[in-house]
């Protein structure tokens, strides 16, 4: 591959935006990148690309990292969180009413994953008001493969 000029990576304008990690060890960042170069050797067409873990776990942080890593090749990327997609903290005081409300999954699915999908589509929200550019897009939530989310 080419050299090319970095790329932007576009973040939400959320006020729930994470800090950006301190640099990453030599071996995190190997894999980061191993990860990355996998991503770009599938080609130039917009990927839906979804990182999923544990609460705390490190998903924002490698979601960032990877943005990075793949903005640094020319590709430009596209950076949500499915926390710019909560429901009202109102829905989701109880213990139980976090872990089943705590995310607007529809609106999510409907104004995020979805309109990112196919190749030609050109806007989706990262939190329900930013257009999409023909960025690869890196998602990360505690349950992003819920199978709700993830079916086309």
């Amino acid at each position: 591959m080419e050299p090319r000029e970095p790329a932007a990576v576009s973040h939400s304008p959320s006020t729930w935006q994470q800090p950006h990690p301190a640099p990453a060890s030599a071996e995190r960042g190997a894999l980061t990148e191993a990860v990355a170069e996998r991503i770009r050797d599938r080609g130039p067409g917009r990927l839906l690309v979804g990182i999923d873990g544990f609460t705390a776990a490190g998903k924002t942080s490698f979601g960032h990292e990877l943005a990075a890593h793949i903005a640094e090749s020319g590709r430009q990327v596209l950076r949500a969180t499915l926390d710019d997609f909560k429901n009202p903290w109102k829905d989701r005081e109880s213990g139980e009413g976090y872990y089943r409300n705590a995310y607007d999954y529809a609106s999510a699915k409907r104004l995020l994953l979805d309109p990112a999908r196919p190749p030609e589509a050109e806007s989706c929200a990262l939190c329900s008001i930013d257009p999409l550019p023909r960025m690869d897009v890196i998602v990360d939530n505690t349950d992003f493969a819920r199978p709700r989310l993830i079916q086309g």
